[in-house]
């Protein structure tokens, strides 16, 4: 049992890894270019990664029987959507906030999926699941930003962006109860995000080739790895661990953050980071252990499938 949920969060943790050392891309690859024009180049450069394998797995998806199809359909598209809400939200505000605000909102998403899972869908959350969420999101907030917070109005929209992530991840584990097939999702989902993308980069913004190649290195990187590759590994984790204690693990993405600033950057960590970064490895033991020493919350925490 615990084989499958032991490599799903190696995936988890895997994405949280590559998201962490993207940040930087991120807040550096607009110097030329939109936000919407960034996403757009991002999602198509995903969405060709992806594709040869979304080929591979094209009879287990197709063949998801009609009484299940129109949901399956409606799903993938609401997964699509949230992705590029959020993606767009937060490539907006990173041009108008601090990153370390940026870091810290963003994995408000943390909390928000157990709080949407229990709340409006009724799902049933172990105990346990708050004591790690309440740990990794006072850890988030001393590694991000300390004392420092300085509110600002495009905090916002990261703060909104974060419930559109949370949204992503219920609605993959949705998808999971309709059919396992998690390069297809992957696939449809970076589609519909440069489908909506592409006539609004237009409208609001002037999209040129000499921007995007001014930008390539970390078109190329957010594109391949943070897009093709993390998002995909976050697909395949989600297929035997749920959305609340998947977002547990994926909150390492923030200490992957501050460790790649440290290595690369040479930005050491102050005492309250690394307290904060220890606090995010607590709250990420919590959910994997507590599992192991209860069946309750073995079964409220991961998929039997």
């Amino acid at each position: 049992m615990f084989s499958k949920q032991f490599s799903a969060t190696i995936f988890l943790i895997l994405a949280s890894i590559i998201w962490g050392t993207a940040f930087v891309a991120q807040t550096t690859g607009m110097d030329f270019i939109g936000p919407l024009t960034f996403i757009n180049v991002r999602f198509i450069i995903g969405t060709l990664i992806i594709l040869p394998l979304a080929f591979i797995e094209r009879d287990i998806f197709f063949k998801v029987g009609e009484a299940h199809r129109k949901k399956l359909y409606f799903i993938i598209f609401l997964t699509g959507c949230s992705l590029f809400v959020g993606s767009f939200l937060q490539q907006y505000a990173l041009q108008y906030t601090k990153v370390g605000n940026a870091a810290f909102l963003t994995i408000l998403y943390v909390p928000f999926v157990p709080i949407i899972s229990r709340f409006f869908l009724g799902k049933k959350i172990h105990w346990s699941i708050w004591v790690s969420v309440s740990i990794c999101l006072v850890g988030s907030y001393y590694l991000t930003t300390g004392n420092s917070f300085e509110a600002q109005s495009a905090d916002i929209l990261v703060a909104l962006c974060a419930v559109f992530f949370a949204l992503h991840c219920i609605f993959i584990d949705e998808f999971f109860e309709i059919v396992n097939a998690p390069f297809s999702l992957a696939f449809y989902q970076f589609g519909i995000c440069f489908i909506l993308s592409f006539p609004l980069m237009f409208i609001f913004e002037e999209p040129s080739f000499s921007g995007i190649y001014q930008e390539i290195g970390q078109l190329l990187y957010v594109g391949i790895m943070s897009t093709g590759v993390a998002y995909t590994f976050q697909i395949i984790g989600q297929r035997y661990v749920k959305p609340s204690t998947a977002v547990v693990t994926l909150s390492l993405e923030g200490v992957f953050a501050a460790l790649t600033a440290w290595i690369i950057l040479t930005q050491m960590l102050s005492s309250i980071q690394i307290i904060g970064c220890t606090l995010i490895i607590v709250g990420v033991f919590v959910a994997q252990l507590i599992p192991l020493m209860n069946k309750d919350a073995a079964s409220q925490r991961y998929h039997d499938n």
